[in-house]
């Protein structure tokens, strides 16, 4: 019997697909031809691979395992978006700095961070909770310092996920800290998830305009039905599929773009 709803593999396909519409947008906007709609559709794809790794490290049989695979290819990506640009640049200011692993690895970062402070409060030790708190700040003060003595520290920056620098920064982590505090209750962490993005609406200019052509990362909003729909499956494995596809995707449109721009 066919079950209903999205597994969490049909979630990431369509998280895929979403993606390179995205990056499509992103890697050849220059040219004129990409419609906005892209980036629009686009919004959706980070809550979904959020809302995924927070199902994936609470279900995983090694957490330690788990959080090493998106730390090495934090890392790898770190070093791809340094080296490829040395062969090929484009004639724009273009930057590469697409890692949404650095983000996905500090979101577990914090969420073994709630384990080891919930386990305090649970077995009322004071010391573990405190710890806990101090714990929650480092990656903060590790931004701060990075922040502070930049050029000094630039590099480590490639091995050091830090919660400022990272893709999405602080949203995007308090996203996943939030889903994973309310993963026992859809109805509240969909509630929770909704009035975040309406949130972001007024982080800017409040205009018809504004919403749909500058300030569009409320859009977000859109990926709740496709959370909703999900149904706690796993289904098809092909583990490596995002971490093979994610890298390989956007360094072949980075350098297509790179031909195109310099024709």
């Amino acid at each position: 019997m066919k079950e209903k709803g999205l597994t969490g593999f049909q979630l990431k396909i369509i998280g895929l697909l979403f993606m390179v519409f995205d990056h499509i947008s992103e890697f050849f906007s220059f040219t004129g031809a990409i419609p906005l709609a892209f980036k629009w559709v686009g919004r959706i794809v980070a809550p979904i691979f959020i809302f995924m790794i927070v199902e994936g490290f609470t279900h995983t049989r090694s957490k330690k395992k788990y959080m090493l695979r998106l730390y090495i290819a934090s890392v790898l990506m770190n070093i791809g978006n340094y080296l490829i640009p040395n062969y090929f640049q484009r004639t724009d200011s273009f930057a590469l700095f697409n890692n949404i692993f650095a983000t996905l690895f500090m979101i577990t970062v914090y969420l073994c961070i709630i384990d080891f402070i919930t386990k305090g409060i649970k077995e009322k030790n004071i010391l573990r909770v405190l710890i806990g708190g101090l714990l929650f700040l480092l990656p903060i003060a590790i931004s701060i310092l990075f922040v502070i003595n930049m050029e000094n520290l630039i590099y480590l920056i490639f091995v050091i996920p830090s919660p400022l620098f990272v893709e999405g920064g602080p949203v995007f982590i308090g996203i996943g800290i939030i889903m994973y505090l309310l993963r026992g209750d859809k109805k509240k962490l969909l509630i929770a998830y909704i009035a975040i993005c309406a949130a972001i609406m007024f982080t800017g200019e409040i205009s018809i305009y504004s919403l749909f052509f500058n300030n569009y990362q409320w859009m977000m909003i859109f990926a709740a039905p496709l959370l909703y729909l999900y149904n706690g499956k796993k289904g098809k494995g092909m583990k490596y599929l995002f971490y093979l596809f994610y890298p390989a995707h956007i360094y072949v449109f980075y350098i297509i773009s790179c031909y195109i721009m310099n024709k």
